[in-house]
């Protein structure tokens, strides 16, 4: 049995956006749970498709220690702020070094945090908690599929084990794969490690794994790993984030440094390859609605707009898409997401069956973006809350499902 701390810190950064990521963001309970420190950490992690909650569920069958730090986590934004990363690193650094004699560390991170005052916000992480911990103590990590993978964080951890599915229905699983790396780790192997990086971006409407060339890449990843290595793993990486070491990149793992080398050299080859496929096209607003207008098969078009998504940091508030549809009077459209509390306050109280006049969406000050005006009925209301029922958030809901 191994006495193991465990913690988590996760932001994925579009420097891009308006709004910036205060340490009351990570505080907030959201889609996932709000920062919570020491022995609350097990139950508010329970039942989410998590990578720490996939880690507690693979390490207690073995009979650890769990010793919790932190976990926390904030929405897509901008930058996260120095007060919101100091204050939470000091945490964690001191949580860790209050816990005394430990075997290992297992921390879920995101892999594309970059903080005001630095760029690589986990490779600093790991670092200060590598300065605690030891260099002999593994720390093994887990990242989002949509990391910015540096040199700082092959550097300070052990290893890094990167979720293999966008959209991300993996993320306990990858957690568990985390704690088969320490497992090794702790029964005394020493990891070589292999790292390269990608000289271009991959845009994210073109890293859906369920197509290629991301099918036949994703494919590649496991066959590796099954023929031997310790550890192999790609990540597509966060264009959003404007930072030096942005974009693709493989790691592998393995005692043996030639079959580390041998993984990474192959999956990397495979990678810029593909560099070609990677092109979906981007389509101005008043083409993109003309063509859902024409489209005669069956079933809804979705017309997303990739530069406002607010699940990657984007305001949800611009209203290019809404003003197109208006124009090209596009029928039977419906308009989702536009965040505007302002509307939405003055809606609640006109109640169901009103009409307000209005300027919605346009207020984040994004460029060259305005309010739209118009007079809105209000067809319904609701409060905001919703229970999410899939494999992409809730754990207990999929296994249920079989």
């Amino acid at each position: 049995m191994a006495r193991i701390a465990i913690g988590g810190f996760q932001h994925e950064t579009n420097t891009f956006a308006p709004a910036r990521a205060g340490f009351a963001d990570f505080e907030k309970h959201d889609g996932w749970p709000g920062l919570t420190r020491g022995d609350g950490l097990f139950d508010a992690v329970a039942g989410i498709n998590l990578p720490i909650a996939g880690y507690i569920e693979a390490a207690r069958p073995r009979g650890h220690e769990l010793a919790p730090l932190l976990w926390c986590s904030a929405e897509p934004s901008s930058y996260v702020t120095r007060d919101a990363f100091e204050r939470i690193t000091t945490m964690l650094c001191e949580d860790l070094a209050a816990k005394g004699a430990i075997d290992g560390v297992y921390l879920d991170l995101h892999g594309a945090m970059v903080v005001e005052h630095c760029e690589d916000g986990e490779g600093e992480m790991l670092r200060r908690l590598r300065d605690v911990a030891g260099e002999h103590i593994p720390i093994c990590v887990s990242l989002d599929f949509h990391a910015n993978v540096t040199e700082a964080m092959v550097e300070h951890a052990t290893s890094l084990s990167i979720f293999r599915t966008y959209p991300h229905v993996d993320m306990a699983a990858t957690g568990a794969r985390a704690g088969a790396m320490l497992e090794r780790a702790l029964a005394g192997e020493r990891f070589a490690k292999a790292f390269r990086k990608a000289p271009f971006l991959v845009p994210l409407p073109d890293q859906c794994t369920d197509f290629e060339p991301n099918r036949t890449l994703y494919e590649r990843v496991a066959t590796l790993q099954e023929d031997g290595a310790a550890g192999v793993d790609l990540a597509l990486g966060f264009p959003p984030s404007d930072m030096a070491e942005c974009g693709p990149a493989v790691v592998a793992y393995d005692p043996d440094d030639g079959v580390a080398t041998a993984a990474a050299d192959s999956l990397f080859g495979e990678l810029l390859a593909s560099e070609a496929a990677f092109k979906s096209p981007l389509l101005d607003a008043d083409t993109a609605v003309m063509r859902a207008m024409a489209h005669g098969g069956p079933g809804p078009v979705v017309l997303a707009d990739a530069q406002d998504n607010p699940g990657a940091g984007g305001s949800s508030d611009t209203v290019g898409l809404l003003e197109s549809m208006v124009r090209n009077r596009a029928r039977g459209a419906v308009m989702a997401i536009i965040d505007d509390r302002d509307v939405a306050a003055q809606a609640h109280d006109a109640g169901v069956g009103a009409s307000i006049e209005c300027g919605l969406g346009g207020k984040s000050g994004q460029p060259g973006q305005a309010p739209y005006e118009g007079v809105f009925r209000i067809e319904a209301l609701g409060d905001g809350h919703f229970t999410c029922f899939g494999e992409i958030l809730c754990r207990v809901c999929r296994d249920r499902s079989g």
